[in-house]
């Protein structure tokens, strides 16, 4: 299974959009998510494996409560096999914008 469908498989269940790199639909409750990998563990002069450096964005409207649906992403990350997320208040005056920092281990062909 790729990263992203891992990351997509996790989240979905929680009702939102769950979309990669960009929402281009400009929704106003979304999550959206994006990574970066370091190769890890060369053998031969290759990783055996990456570290995946992953930022998942929640996006609400400013009325919105979000706290149960910030511990419901914690929650659904950490049983993906992500490590415990940071989270990172991203808000401005229009959006309420939570990002979640956390990282896992990929294999090379699972990217």
């Amino acid at each position: 299974m790729t990263l992203n469908q891992r990351i997509i498989q996790a989240l979905k269940p929680l009702g939102l959009p769950v979309v990669p790199d960009v929402d281009t639909l400009h929704r106003p409750r979304c999550l959206v998510f994006n990574y970066n990998l370091i190769p890890a563990q060369p053998a031969d002069n290759r990783p055996t494996w990456y570290k995946a450096l992953i930022q998942v964005h929640l996006y609400l409207p400013l009325e919105n409560d979000g706290r149960e649906l910030r511990r419901q992403v914690l929650e659904a990350l950490v049983d993906a096999g992500m490590t415990w997320p940071e989270i990172i208040d991203a808000t401005d005056e229009e959006t309420q914008h939570k990002v979640f920092e956390c990282e896992t281990l990929v294999g090379k062909d699972d990217l």
